[in-house]
């Protein structure tokens, strides 16, 4: 009976040592297996949730003018695909936008602070000295409107030939109204400078104040988007004299506002020059956030809204990121800039900022 006993013992202690040999062995097999799917996991984390909050668009000019109207329309579309308010905040100041400019830069390059931006911040450099040119930001352009050249109802004018007779007889009397830098600053100054129309400028912190003072009657004409003016236009208070392009235009409901070239040949050399809107973020932002605003981006700009807006804007649709959107505002931002120079009216040279002549 003992040494029955005794043999149980040693078949259970047997049975239990191949038992825990068998289990570490099975460990040993299946601990690979575990590893890689801890590595498998890592690559597979969760991008960077962007957009987590709220995201403030800049706009460096006064509510009311293209910049605003059309970042205002851009940030709505583009809530939606970002699952995020976008804020818009006019800030004015600094000539062509430098204020606005400046706090986007001075802010965290982290895609929460955008800077609603036209042509016009082109002329940042050239006008306050601020460094940074189109090398230095990524752009987002949705479109632009015809640039013309109209008159207060009231002023006496009808014609460019008799903006041009009357400013020779009486050069004070007929200002145009523009913005402070950029391109309706340079269309202004075009006629003085290169046209032989000694017409002085009076410069405001965007478009909508500039088109209010010569509604108003504090200037005689002013330099504007055909979208921008189209309410004035209809109402009559303003009178379109020529459309700033080598080519004629035809405003719906209006008719055909005539090339200024027509008119003042030498001017040609100079034109076409032509707004744009969009918006920008500085260029060293994380690309993988970079590329969530651009892909919202896109989403508005196909977006009914963003068609209705447009053609209520008078717009020519661009729609233009990445490489070819810098491109673009580099070109732009060359010819913009040398103008100027040319016409001495910049604070700095271009060449300081290694902006090439075209």
């Amino acid at each position: 009976m003992k040494k029955s006993l005794s043999l149980l013992l040693v078949l259970i202690m047997v049975t239990t040592l191949f038992a825990g040999c068998a289990k570490e062995e099975k460990a040993a097999e299946t601990a690979p297996v575990a590893e890689e799917t801890e590595e498998i996991a890592e690559v597979e984390e969760p991008m960077d949730a962007y957009p987590e909050r709220s995201i403030n668009n800049i706009v460096p000019f006064g509510a009311g003018g293209g910049t605003d109207v059309w970042n205002r329309a851009l940030s709505a579309a583009m809530e939606e695909p970002l699952g995020v308010k976008i804020l818009v905040n006019n800030m004015t100041g600094g000539g062509p936008g430098g204020t606005g400019q400046a706090y986007v830069w001075d802010s965290e390059h982290d895609g929460y602070t955008i800077l609603g931006t036209s042509e016009t911040p082109l002329l940042v450099p050239v006008m306050t000295g601020m460094p940074q040119t189109t090398e230095d930001f990524e752009y987002f352009i949705a479109g632009g409107s015809p640039g013309l050249l109209l008159v207060n109802k009231n002023a006496g004018v009808a014609t460019i030939e008799e903006l041009i007779e009357k400013s020779k007889a009486d050069p004070d009397k007929y200002k145009v109204a523009s913005t402070a830098g950029g391109l309706w600053f340079i269309l202004a100054n075009l006629f003085s400078s290169y046209g032989d129309v000694p017409v002085g400028n009076v410069t405001y912190d965007g478009s909508r104040p500039a088109i209010t003072a010569c509604v108003s009657g504090e200037t005689a004409a002013v330099t504007a988007s055909a979208g921008e003016v189209a309410d004035f236009i209809r109402s009559g208070d303003l009178i379109p004299l020529v459309a700033i392009q080598p080519t004629d235009y035809e405003f719906p409901g209006y008719g055909v506002i005539s090339a200024v070239t027509k008119s003042i040949p030498s001017l040609e050399k100079y034109l076409p020059l032509n707004q744009f809107i969009g918006f920008m973020v500085p260029a060293d932002t994380d690309p993988a956030r970079v590329k969530v605003l651009k892909d919202a981006f896109e989403v508005a700009m196909a977006s009914d809204e963003i068609a209705k807006f447009a053609e209520e804007q008078y717009a020519v649709m661009y729609n233009l990121t990445g490489d070819e959107a810098r491109a673009f505002s580099a070109k732009a931002q060359s010819t913009m800039s040398w103008i100027l120079q040319d016409m001495g009216l910049t604070e700095f040279s271009p060449e300081d900022f290694d902006i090439p002549r075209p």
